[in-house]
């Protein structure tokens, strides 16, 4: 299905927003349910652009993200990071030898957009007071885990080449991160 006609049932139907927190809301990869994500709560401290992380599950692991948001028309950025839930329990040297596993490589920053049910697109990071979206897009995702996805999983060097399609991902409810 084109993006095009796929943007135009939407726009038909507007997408339904979770009846729940933003950190409980849960999307579905239009065509591909098998690859789900949401947001989780990480510190405030550990970067200036959202309270929160996006968390991608796939068929062989959950990724995390954290946001960016450049100064000026940047948009939003996706970075990848590490499950809030693993550093709240790390002191400070373990969790910088895990954020180092990139291997000197610089930071991927990824284009995200996330729109309500009007279709007008969030104009910054999601935060944890916010609404949940109806709708979230990160088309670079699909080709990093294709053609990069060490770089994609933090520099695991356990990861695995994956294949996502690129498209919208649909508001499917409330739940929350993965175990």
């Amino acid at each position: 299905m084109s993006a095009a006609l796929l943007l135009a049932m939407v726009a038909a139907a507007p997408p339904p927003v979770p009846p729940c927190p933003i950190d409980r809301a849960v999307y579905r990869l239009h065509g591909a349910p098998q690859f789900t994500a949401g947001f989780a709560r990480q510190d405030r401290r550990r970067t200036y652009a959202s309270d929160l992380v996006l968390w991608l599950k796939t068929p062989a692991r959950t990724y995390w993200f954290s946001f960016g948001s450049p100064n000026g028309y940047g948009g939003t950025l996706l970075e990848p990071d590490l499950d809030p839930r693993r550093v709240a329990r790390m002191d400070d040297e373990a969790e910088h030898d895990a954020s180092a596993a990139s291997n000197g490589r610089a930071p991927l920053s990824i284009p995200f957009d996330a729109f309500g049910a009007d279709l007008a697109a969030f104009e910054g990071p999601p935060q944890s007071a916010d609404p949940p979206p109806a709708l979230l897009f990160a088309r670079g995702i699909g080709p990093l885990m294709w053609y990069d996805w060490t770089a994609l999983a933090g520099g695991d060097p356990a990861a695995t080449q994956e294949s996502m399609p690129i498209g919208l991902f649909e508001a499917a409810g409330c739940g929350g991160p993965p175990d």
